[in-house]
């Protein structure tokens, strides 16, 4: 029963994780666990495929034989980001006297701090480090919000959209993931505010019902942080002044996703601590196929 049980757990935990994930910016990006080997180590692993660049396109072409070219693929082995729960305690006593289901509520717990870890780490490998042509990094124009910050207005997002589309990016599945700052920011703009007429966010999801300049609007509380050089700070690291959270931006179709294996760890009380522990783990990751198509707006001290 135990290994059914096991079995159970697993699935329960899986569909969450895909449930909640279907409900973000991450839905966006095409699935591709498909692609996950899984092997002895902690860690699977993804095998992609560089390509490689675009064949020449002739025009009215007069010259024959036709000119060759060789393509040549390359392999870009990625392992999946592992993330793993501390062990959670709770005594036979608490199991047996209660009134609620707490084995229950800590599985939940646990689901839920490895999904803000995922989606932190997704929305950080989906910024680009700094700027290039190929990943703009946009600066606010705003006035300064009272505490030292310009703020976002729409005509920065129009400017980021003049990057991407000067840079030759995909005008198809762009999306904007806003940060909490600059959402607000939007809200109080006159010129954007036709975008949000009943503030309409869907608060678990983060899906804002609106587009603007060509790209999907969601807001994400934890954008990563770039500094006041306007680069990308390490995943993690502790914000200082003149650190801001930057609104994300990229095009679906250009990025990848997959998921790994996910694991509940179950030790039962026995007789001899009389406590029932529990973790889980879950391999996820998700990131551009090629440092392009991805971009940020980032604010800066007024």
């Amino acid at each position: 029963m135990a290994g059914l049980n096991q079995e159970i757990w697993t699935d329960v935990l899986v569909e969450e994780f895909r449930a909640t994930e279907e409900a973000t910016f991450l839905n966006e990006i095409t699935d591709r666990s498909d692609l996950v080997m899984n092997g002895r180590s902690d860690n699977d692993t993804i095998h992609l495929v560089d390509v490689g660049v675009d064949p020449e396109v002739l025009i009215n072409n007069t010259t024959y034989p036709i000119p060759t070219a060789t393509q040549t693929d390359g392999d870009i082995p990625i392992n999946l980001h592992k993330f793993q729960t501390e062990v959670t305690i709770v005594t036979d006593d608490e199991i047996q006297y209660i009134t609620y289901d707490k084995i229950a509520l800590v599985q939940k717990k646990h689901s839920k701090a490895v999904n803000k870890a995922k989606f932190g780490m997704a929305a950080h490998a989906l910024a680009p480090q700094s700027h290039t042509e190929a990943t703009p990094v946009i600066v606010t124009t705003g006035p300064d919000d009272g505490t030292g910050r310009k703020m976002l207005l729409k005509k920065d997002i129009i400017t980021l959209k003049r990057a991407f589309d000067n840079a030759d990016i995909d005008d198809a599945s762009r999306i904007l993931v806003l940060s909490a700052d600059h959402y607000n920011d939007l809200l109080e703009d006159p010129k954007a505010q036709n975008l949000f007429p009943n503030q309409s966010q869907n608060e678990a999801t983060g899906k804002l019902n609106a587009m603007l300049a060509g790209f999907k609007l969601y807001a994400y509380n934890r954008t990563p942080y770039f500094n006041d050089a306007h680069t990308k700070k390490s995943y993690g690291a502790a914000p200082v002044a003149g650190d801001y959270r930057a609104t994300i931006a990229f095009v679906a179709d250009d990025m990848f996703k997959a998921t790994g294996r996910s694991k509940n760890y179950e030790e039962k009380p026995k007789p001899r601590t009389q406590q029932w522990e529990y973790n889980i783990r879950h391999n996820f990751i998700a990131l551009p196929r090629k440092q392009r198509a991805i971009g940020a707006i980032v604010s800066v001290a007024a």
